[in-house]
């Protein structure tokens, strides 16, 4: 199977080997350990699971369990809607072998809410392409003319 980020909803980063994904519509952003970051760039640049996972088996020191390992990563990340299915690509899959060995092969993808408020009051929630900064919505904690006072305010 293959799969991409899901650019609907969501932005992605990754920054020394750590991916942190952004849920524009909910404000909740996500963290991936370095193994995580690694399986989730091959599957950003077209590697099959399948692929993955051969990469994987044959590393030294790779368990038993880790085809349960990586099912459990990518429902994970379907779950938060982070990935969505992709058409085959094929693409070679390149995962750092000590990188999954200082995992300890373990996949993880955490939920984070503690920025919520902040990454849905960016400016870019709040534009309209028609006419520009005019709020689209309510801002948190003020209604639109509450806004648009502040932002009168705001320019004098």
């Amino acid at each position: 199977m293959n799969y991409a980020l899901n650019e609907e909803k969501m932005f992605a980063d990754v920054t020394d080997g750590i991916a942190i994904i952004i849920n524009s519509e909910t404000g909740i952003y996500y963290g991936l350990n370095a193994l995580g970051t690694a399986v989730y760039e091959n599957l950003a640049n077209g590697s099959s699971t399948d692929e993955i996972l051969t990469a994987l088996k044959a590393m030294a020191g790779c368990p038993a369990d880790i085809d349960v390992k990586l099912n459990n990563f990518i429902k994970s990340m379907l779950d938060y809607e982070l990935i969505i299915e992709a058409s085959v690509n094929n693409a070679e899959v390149k995962i750092d072998e000590a990188i999954a060995n200082e995992s300890k092969f373990e996949l993880e993808v955490k939920a984070y809410d503690d920025a919520q408020e902040l990454l849905l009051a960016d400016p870019i929630h709040e534009v309209k392409e028609e006419t520009g900064g005019t709020p689209e919505k309510d801002s948190i904690g003020y209604s639109k003319e509450e806004t648009i006072e502040r932002e009168k305010k705001m320019e004098q």
